[in-house]
C-alpha cells in the first residue's frame, strides 16, 4: 500500500465523528453476514440436512493466515481500546510481537515438542486474538472468520506447519460465501472513498494490528 495514502487515511482517526461512521458501516456489515449466515445454515440443515462441522471449542481456522482489510482493521483497534484492560491488551501485544517474530523466519513444519496445551497455541503461532481456545474480540472478528464454515473435520482446517496436521483439505459450506458476498461491496465502497484500493489495503490481520496499536515491532505498509 501506498504509504503516503495510507498516511492520509490513518490521519482521519482523529476526527471522532469520521470514525464512528467509520466503525458504523463496518458493523452494520458483520450484522447483515451474521444475519445471513445464520439464514443460510438454517436452510442447508432443513434442506440438505448439512450441519457444519465448526463448533465452540474449535479454533483450528486460527491457525491460517487472517486477512483483513484497513476499515476491519480500525474497527477492530477501537473495540480493543475500548474493551480490552491494559493487562488484556499487554498480553496481547506480547502474543503479536510472538507472532511477528515467527513471521520473519516462517518454519515449514515444525517438530512435535509435547508441549502443553497453552504452550502449544504460543508454538504454533495462531491469531493473537486467540486466548485459551476462544477470540477475545470475537464481536469484532473480521469477515473472513465470520464466513469461514465447513463440513469436513476440525483436523483439516489445522496450519501447513502443525504437525498434526492432515493432507486432507477442509470442505468449506460455499454457500454462505455466496450469501454473503453481496455485502462486502459497502466495506470496498468506503475503503476507496478515502483514496485507497481496497485490495491493496488487505494484510494479514496481525500485521494490521500491530500497525494501528502502534506497536514498535510493526512493519509500515
Amino acid at each position: 500500500m501506498d504509504t503516503v495514502v495510507y498516511n492520509r487515511f490513518a490521519d482521519k482517526r482523529d476526527s471522532g465523528p469520521l470514525i464512528l461512521r467509520q466503525e458504523d458501516i463496518v458493523n452494520r456489515v458483520y450484522s447483515s453476514v451474521d444475519e445471513a449466515v445464520d439464514c443460510e445454515l438454517k436452510r442447508l440443515y432443513v434442506e440438505e440436512g448439512i450441519v457444519p462441522t465448526c463448533k465452540s471449542g474449535c479454533f483450528q481456522c486460527c491457525g491460517q493466515h487472517i486477512l483483513m482489510n484497513i476499515a476491519e482493521a480500525q474497527a477492530l483497534t477501537q473495540y480493543i481500546q475500548h474493551e480490552f484492560s491494559s493487562d488484556q491488551i499487554e498480553d496481547l501485544r506480547l502474543r503479536t510481537h510472538q507472532w511477528h517474530k515467527w513471521d520473519e523466519t516462517r518454519p515449514v513444519r515444525p517438530h512435535a515438542t509435547g508441549e502443553n496445551e497453552q504452550n502449544s497455541l504460543y508454538t504454533h503461532h495462531y491469531c493473537p486474538m486467540l486466548v485459551e481456545g476462544e477470540c477475545s474480540a470475537y464481536p469484532m472478528r473480521p469477515l473472513i472468520c465470520r464466513r469461514h464454515f465447513v463440513s469436513s473435520d476440525p483436523p483439516a482446517c489445522r496450519p501447513f506447519y502443525d504437525p498434526e496436521s492432515n493432507e486432507d483439505d477442509p470442505v468449506p459450506l460455499a454457500t454462505i460465501i455466496t450469501v454473503t458476498n453481496q455485502f462486502s461491496p459497502r466495506i470496498k465502497d468506503l475503503i476507496e472513498n478515502a483514496g485507497l484500493s481496497f485490495y491493496g489495503s488487505i494484510m494479514l490481520l496481525p500485521h494490521w494490528l500491530a500497525i494501528e496499536m502502534n506497536w514498535e515491532f510493526a512493519i509500515a505498509p
